[in-house]
């Protein structure tokens, strides 16, 4: 592959899986030097080495997002390693099922401190040390253009996120750095199954969904040209296009989906 970023250098948050995996792997094949900032170490090394064995340069450490003082000497190691950085993917994210009613407050709150202060955290710190052509991608959903049920806090979370990108796009714009939210639908990762549950509820039919890879191609190429919004397939753009025309209708469909 064409070495398209080389020379750049890229923070990816929950690269130890999924998307944020497939993130780092893609990034560094276009010439991207990696920080690989997740809490799981063991897997973090192990990327790192095979960043390493294909001839990238790859940085693990652990990170844990939520927490201000562990962003900050994550990005202290980066810039030590790397002296700048160009893009950052807020990538890690924890999910939630539980219908309204009855998920606990406590589950919220962490899920917002995740997904929510998690970002905040990692563009506070990493903005000071982004110049002009930085890269800003935030990895939403498109449950976070459309709440689904079961699933409702998790949504709440994402519509927050997309609302700093949009505000933050404005504000650093004059500084060159672009804003992107990337917003996959179904993706085959472990990200369900690692989701908190409110109780034992069914999680309800869902599409096939695309691989993480496919995910991560559509995010590096934003790292590359700084594209305002980014969907992943035909079908989540024509969800986001249908619920947003046709809201009652939604609702409708969504109440059968609802009752399991």
């Amino acid at each position: 592959m064409e070495q398209t970023l080389k020379g750049k250098v890229a923070v990816v948050t929950g690269a130890s899986s999924g998307i944020g995996e497939a993130t780092a792997r893609e990034l560094a094949s276009r010439g991207a030097s990696v920080v690989l900032a997740a809490r799981a170490v063991e897997r973090l090394e192990a990327l790192r080495r095979e960043i390493s064995a294909s001839g990238g340069l790859a940085l693990a450490v652990e990170t844990d997002v939520s927490e201000r003082a562990s962003v900050e000497a994550m990005v202290e190691r980066s810039v030590g390693e790397f002296g700048r950085i160009d893009v950052l993917v807020n990538n890690a994210g924890l999910g939630l099922s539980g219908r309204i009613p009855e998920v606990r407050a406590e589950d919220v709150r962490h899920v917002f401190e995740v997904n929510v202060i998690g970002a905040l955290n990692c563009i506070q710190v990493v903005l000071p040390r982004m110049g002009s052509g930085g890269r800003i991608i935030n990895v939403s959903s498109v449950v976070g253009r459309r709440a689904i049920p079961k699933v409702g806090a998790y949504c709440a979370s994402k519509f927050a996120l997309n609302a700093l990108s949009d505000a933050l796009r404005v504000e650093v714009a004059e500084r060159g750095v672009s804003v992107t939210s990337v917003y996959p639908g179904t993706t085959r990762t472990a990200f369900r199954e690692n989701s908190r549950r409110t109780k034992d509820e069914k999680r309800g039919w869902r599409p096939k969904g695309v691989s993480p890879e496919k995910v991560a191609t559509k995010i590096a190429d934003a790292a590359e040209k700084g594209t305002r919004d980014v969907y992943v397939s035909v079908p989540d753009r024509l969800f986001v296009a249908g619920v947003t025309l046709f809201p009652h209708l939604a609702d409708r469909v969504l109440r059968s989906w609802a009752k399991d």
